[in-house]
């Protein structure tokens, strides 16, 4: 059993902790467990794939049940099959109430641990805005050894809907560090018959243009291909395999292109599920305050500067992103009190909630469109689209953004 658990902490390095703490939870089937567990963190740092795997090593087969929730679309589903994991047959099961019921039997006939594991969590909400709170209830509804797991990338804070929610033991699974990653990249990307201090440079150069900008799985999809651009000068026999400047020079339009196409994917979903207009502006306004100088900010925003923008007529020649290009720098990073700042003054069709932008501002860190630093305690925020699809969601909108971008170049 050691050497399977320490095959487990070298499979995922920078987990121990994890590891450890869930081994230490779970203790041997007969223990008593936690009464439930919320384990959260981004996709792609091994949440579910080492619970799978601890679970396959540590417990029998019917002493536990997972689940994706995003493949159930039905209350009953979730019932009848985490039911069937736990006996291996076919159960009715309608409500909460036959679910407990039958959770109890099951538990009754040992003492053994059994646990309920259900992976994307947050989607549980979607079924009943009750089932959480009755599933997380379950032990002491039941009195029996029973631990219920959540697996989500949402913090509980944003994951509870309302206060009083039976409160879980929580375990969060930080981002990889630089070097674990580019380790875990090199290993598992790296062609055979390639230098490895070549291609080291590769993948460093790669993870420091990507790292914020998207996740473990995003980054293994896109560096094959990236790698065969990077390489094709060399095969065509154009640049020196030592001339590293011109290599990454050549590579870096390819490395734009990829970067919009993730920034898409990021955002199509958002935008299909109905994102709110005002949601599309607080974006802009976190492009122009990554882009535009903040001593800028009393001309361009004010009331006064709205009144000039109408009252004049704008030069008809737009700014492509070669031109935005070399007239601006950045992106630099703002307080998020500036940014709503800028949203107030470009958005008037309605006072939005703070506490809305708050949320649509989380929504966005976790989709990679914003990334969140922090320097002196204080949280830092830049917008991670680029300017032409930025252009493109304010032609959507029938934003005029060349007005700021034109006239704060031109002050």
């Amino acid at each position: 059993m050691s050497n399977a658990i320490n095959g487990l902490v070298e499979e995922f390095p920078g987990r121990t902790r994890q590891i450890e703490a869930l081994i230490n939870w779970f203790g041997e089937p007969t223990e008593k467990a936690p009464n439930s567990i919320f384990i959260h963190g981004n996709r792609a740092l091994g949440k579910t794939e080492i619970v799978k795997k601890l679970f396959k090593i540590w417990f029998p087969t019917f002493n536990y049940s997972i689940l994706n929730c995003k493949i159930y679309f039905q209350l009953e589903d979730i019932f009848e099959v985490s039911l069937k994991h736990l006996t291996g047959k076919n159960n009715k099961c309608k409500n909460i109430d036959e679910f407990a019921t039958m959770l109890q039997i099951i538990c009754e006939t040992n003492e053994e641990t059994r646990y309920l594991i259900f992976d994307n969590a947050e989607l549980l909400w979607n079924f009943s805005q009750t089932l959480v709170p009755a599933l997380l209830n379950l032990p002491q509804w039941t009195g029996t050894n029973l631990c219920v797991i959540l697996i989500t990338q949402v913090p509980w804070e944003k994951f509870r809907r309302y206060p009083g929610i039976t409160e879980p033991i929580q375990l969060y699974f930080p981002e990889y560090s630089k070097n674990i990653l580019s380790c875990s990249i090199l290993e598992k990307t790296c062609p055979k018959d390639e230098d490895i201090e070549f291609y080291r440079l590769f993948v460093d150069y790669i993870y420091s243009v990507f790292f914020d900008s998207c996740d473990l799985i995003d980054l293994f999809r896109v560096i094959p291909d990236l790698y065969i651009k990077f390489i094709q000068p060399v095969n065509e026999e154009r640049v020196s395999r030592n001339d590293y400047s011109l290599l990454f020079n050549e590579l870096n339009p390819h490395i734009e292109l990829v970067l919009d196409k993730l920034y898409s994917q990021h955002i199509t979903p958002l935008i299909e599920n109905q994102l709110p207009i005002w949601s599309l502006y607080l974006l802009i306004s976190a492009f122009l305050a990554s882009y535009i100088p903040q001593n800028l900010d009393k001309h361009l925003f004010s009331k006064e500067h709205e009144k000039q923008k109408h009252s004049r007529k704008r030069r008809k020649k737009e700014i492509n992103a070669l031109k935005f290009n070399e007239q601006f720098t950045g992106p630099q990073s703002s307080e998020m009190e500036r940014i709503f700042a800028i949203f107030q003054s470009i958005y008037q069709d309605s006072m939005i909630p703070y506490i809305l932008l708050l949320q649509q501002s989380e929504t966005f860190v976790t989709s990679h469109l914003f990334t969140r630093t922090e320097r002196n305690n204080v949280q830092l925020f830049r917008c991670n689209l680029s300017f032409d699809y930025i252009k493109q969601i304010s032609k959507n909108i029938n934003f005029d953004i060349f007005r700021y971008l034109d006239d704060s170049f031109t002050l």
